[in-house]
């Protein structure tokens, strides 16, 4: 048996939409044998309020104003019951 029981994988989350507009999500992950998986997701999300969004020119960028925007709220705060 392996002294490492784990694998890392590298895992990217692609968003894709149906041709009615349906978001889902799309994770590509990296396999020990140098192959690639594309699986098609379904993960229950709760969006925030859309006046929280960050836009900017590049994700570092969308990222950072993002942090400045929420900075000091709660979960409860950024998603609402």
């Amino acid at each position: 048996m392996s002294e490492q029981p784990f694998v890392v994988q590298k895992v990217e989350w692609y968003q894709f939409r149906t041709p009615e507009g349906t978001p889902f999500l799309v994770m590509l992950s990296s396999l020990p044998n140098g192959f690639f998986t594309a699986v098609p997701c379904q993960v229950e999300m709760k969006l925030a309020h859309h006046g929280l969004m960050a836009l900017a020119q590049s994700g570092e960028e969308a990222l950072a104003q993002l942090q400045t925007t929420l900075a000091g709220k709660t979960v409860g705060d950024i998603f609402p019951t």
